[in-house]
């Protein structure tokens, strides 16, 4: 008996080896001072910063991953309730083939998130199958008071939250999509503001569709703005007063309630030709800038007079005065509340180009959206989510290629479409992936990108296209082909680059809407733009033609000479040497905007 005991204590030693905890995560620096060991002391410091140093190993059980996750979290009670730290989200971790790895992490701790008793950060590394692994727990620790010499009692004259009047004004009406007046409510005095015995006050809407979310809380004049309604219906608001430091709310302000009632507008909808991503957001290369558009809006009269009218045919419409168009910035997840104005756009269009970057090196992620305007009257459109994919570390592939279809519906051969060798910080893991994407219905259907399976390499050959059927009436089709490359940087968290766009195009006036061709291409001083059959979509009278760079930016917008209502040709010899990309936009008067977008070399 005695022997199967010893047995059983080696077999569970063993086992506590073999599945020893592989993460380590160790304190260096609290507040600028150096630690070497926990616990991580908060003192009385309302928000601490605390570098951390990770080490992942992974068992010699366990089958190695080259990459996975590391969060940083930090609770005051168990694990389950953890939440990750700011700045604990450390993004993808590589092991470059080994089993052994570290990262230098720096987090915000904030006194009011632990209780007096303290609480605890763990460090959690989880490998692509899902599995995760925990280190042991940091110890938090804090004194009992935010601020040294005073406790958490208030002094005598501090306010108390339950003992200030707190009302707000007042009921409101507004136009589906147009925005409330400011909500103020009663003022009070805060002469600890910045103490842990401060009032704070929390604003909260409630409602059935979603209320339009908060652009601005002032907390001087004791107001909110709200944005522009989206949904009929009706929502409240309320105020909640309490102390800086607790969470609780005791004193609640009466609700004001925001009645929305039908627009007099008719339509204020925006779209735009394009590929949309799972969640709703559109794909645009900045080498090839695309039209946003929308119908023109109309004001009802009568509804504008009485928004309770019930629209008659024969109602009086007029045109609205002008538009405005606005633009927020997105990081990340998280969308910047302010909207910022478009200068110089007042048209019911608006092209992508004209949107300014936020980072001239990275992808940017736009929420657009058109204000229209009648008298004091403005109204908000639909929010469309954009991304401007930057064409950068020389990810370039060339060129776009017009592919002759013969009377016996055969389409010539295309040729290789060829790539630069993207810069990587290693070279070691830079991966290429190949996506396509059709177009048809002249221009008008346009799919999702999609990985070309196997297209891994840097260059590619495309397939040749294939007819799409004819239907009824309808004569049979070659769709255009949009094809562009992904570079992944395995070396530098993953980060991925995406090639400008070039296009496989069928070449007949049976098929195709495709007329236009440029040359010589490379080019060293002079090039040509040429309506090949003498008729088109795009009609280069009325067209307007831009230059963009790699990085999207305008370098020669509308300097051509037209030869003839079917050539023009450009002088690019003031270029710098280099790949450009040429957009050629012709408006055809049937509220359709049509662009044709070429790739060209300067030498």
């Amino acid at each position: 008996m005695k022997k199967n005991y010893l047995f059983l204590i080696a077999t569970l030693m063993l086992n506590a080896l073999v599945f020893a905890q592989t993460v380590t995560l160790t304190p260096t620096a609290v507040n600028n001072t150096n630690v070497n060991t926990g616990p991580i002391n908060l003192a009385s410091v309302p928000t601490s910063t605390i570098s951390l140093n990770v080490k992942v190993d992974i068992p010699s059980n366990v089958a190695v991953s080259n990459y996975g996750t590391l969060k940083i979290y930090y609770s005051n009670s168990s694990v389950l309730n953890a939440n990750v730290t700011p700045g604990g989200d450390s993004g993808t971790l590589f092991f470059g083939d080994g089993r052994t790895t570290t990262r230098s992490i720096i987090i915000n701790l904030f006194w009011s998130d632990f209780l007096t008793s303290g609480g605890f950060i763990f460090a959690e590394y989880k490998n692509p199958a899902g599995t995760a692994y925990r280190s042991a727990n940091l110890a938090v620790i804090k004194n009992s008071t935010m601020n040294s010499g005073t406790t958490l009692n208030p002094p005598a004259d501090a306010p108390d939250p339950t003992k200030i009047p707190n009302s707000l004004c007042c009921n409101q009406t507004v136009r589906l999509g147009e925005r409330p007046q400011p909500i103020t409510g009663s003022k009070f005095l805060n002469p600890y503001e910045n103490e842990p015995y401060g009032i704070k006050a929390s604003w909260e809407t409630n409602g059935n569709p979603l209320p339009p979310n908060f652009l601005n809380v002032d907390n001087i004049n004791h107001s909110i703005t709200l944005d522009y309604t989206s949904a009929l219906g009706s929502f409240t608001v309320k105020r909640m007063l309490g102390y800086l430091y607790r969470n609780d709310y005791p004193n609640t302000s009466n609700l004001i309630t925001i009645s929305v009632v039908p627009s007099p507008i008719t339509s204020n909808e925006i779209r735009i030709n394009g590929s949309v991503n799972t969640d709703g957001s559109f794909e645009i290369s900045s080498s090839n800038p695309k039209d946003i558009f929308g119908d023109r809006s109309y004001i009802n009269l009568n509804v504008f007079q009485d928004p309770y009218y019930v629209p008659k045919r024969g109602d009086t419409n007029i045109s609205i005065d002008k538009y405005e168009w606005e633009y927020s910035i997105v990081n990340g997840t998280t969308e910047e509340r302010a909207w910022n104005i478009i200068p110089n756009q007042s048209s019911g269009s608006l092209n992508s180009v004209y949107l300014p970057r936020s980072n001239n090196s990275k992808d940017n992620f736009y929420t657009i959206r058109r204000i229209a305007i009648y008298q004091n009257l403005r109204i908000s459109s639909n929010p469309l989510k954009i991304w401007i994919r930057a064409v950068r570390e020389n990810n370039t592939i060339c060129c776009d290629q017009s592919l002759e279809v013969s009377s016996a519906n055969i389409v010539e051969t295309p040729s290789n479409i060829t790539g630069t060798t993207a810069i990587s910080n290693t070279n070691k893991y830079l991966f290429y992936q190949w996506q396509s994407q059709t177009i048809t219905e002249n221009g008008g259907k346009v799919s999702n990108w999609l990985n070309i399976p196997n297209a891994t390499s840097k260059d590619y050959l495309p397939p040749t296209p294939q007819f799409i059927p004819g239907d009824g009436r309808n004569l049979p089709k070659v769709p255009t082909y949009s094809y562009r490359r992904i570079a992944t940087d395995n070396a530098y968290n993953g980060e991925t680059y995406y090639s400008n766009e070039i296009t496989l195009t069928p070449s007949t006036n049976v098929y195709s809407v495709q007329t236009l061709k440029i040359y010589p291409n490379p080019a060293t001083s002079i090039l040509n733009i040429e309506n090949t059959n003498g008729s088109g979509i795009i009609d280069l009278n009325i067209a307007d033609i831009i230059i963009t760079n790699t990085m999207g930016y305008i370098v020669n917008s509308n300097d051509f000479t037209r030869i003839n209502s079917n050539l023009a040709s450009l002088n690019v010899s003031n270029l710098t040497n280099g790949v450009y990309f040429l957009t050629i936009t012709s408006n055809t008067g049937s509220r359709r905007t049509y662009s044709e977008q070429f790739t060209f070399i300067k030498q």
